[in-house]
């Protein structure tokens, strides 16, 4: 199954040394490094910059695999199973794109992993996403995604199971999580904060309860002062 990802010079880290290790061997990777400087951080000019180049190389992958499954991804995420027989299952149901979930508490999706129907259904579905993002600079393209999901005529599409994770789906993962994006960062420094996450699900998986009783500990009184005093 081939498994398209695109990424700039700041994320270079991510893909090599922890997406692509990651990556079980039933994966064909179709990799592109896009010419944009900058750090990257969530919603700067060089993040949207590269959100469109993203969506123009989807629509390309549609076009060259006409009646395949192909999967879109982004690098900030590591594989944690075999994952590979799951998404081939996906082939006989009838939706033409699959979605992790935003969060539990909301509806919208996260598109950071998509699976996608090769057609005219998807090929469509993305020529309007893009024209969203040239009507509109400062979106990007999970806000114009779920803009046409949830108000739209779309294609038939589905959410992947909760055990294709990600950081807004909170803290721990489950154990049979088959995947990890680290979603969600804050401020500056958003790849070294990526990293930390990594690091930190390594962590839990190499030591098991013992660790993941110290992360949910130490974030009590983090947690306890957001609540009191709605810094969020």
């Amino acid at each position: 199954m081939k498994i398209f990802c695109c990424y700039t010079p700041a994320h270079e880290v991510l893909f090599r040394d922890y997406f692509c290790p990651s990556l079980p061997a039933g994966f064909d990777v179709v990799s592109t490094k896009l010419a944009i400087s900058g750090s990257g951080d969530y919603l700067s000019p060089e993040f949207l910059e590269c959100i469109r180049e993203k969506v123009a190389l989807i629509r390309e992958s549609i076009e060259r695999n006409a009646g395949e499954i192909v999967v879109w991804s982004d690098v900030d995420i590591i594989i944690l199973a075999d994952v590979v027989p799951l998404l081939e299952h996906l082939a006989g149901a009838p939706e033409t794109m699959w979605f992790q979930r935003e969060s539990p508490r909301m509806p919208d999706v996260n598109t950071g992993f998509i699976i996608i129907r090769c057609g005219p259904q998807a090929g469509e579905f993305f020529k309007r996403i893009a024209n969203a993002l040239e009507e509109k600079p400062d979106w990007n393209e999970q806000r114009a995604v779920n803009d046409l999901l949830l108000n739209g005529d779309t294609p038939k599409w589905a959410y992947l199971p909760p055990i294709f994770y990600a950081r807004t789906h909170g803290w721990p993962p489950p154990k049979d999580a088959v995947l990890y994006h680290a979603n969600y960062t804050k401020g500056p420094d958003g790849v070294g904060q990526k990293i930390d996450q990594f690091k930190e699900i390594q962590f839990l998986r190499r030591r098991g309860a013992p660790a993941r009783a110290w992360s949910i500990l130490r974030r009590i009184p983090a947690l306890i002062w957001r609540r009191l005093f709605q810094t969020d």
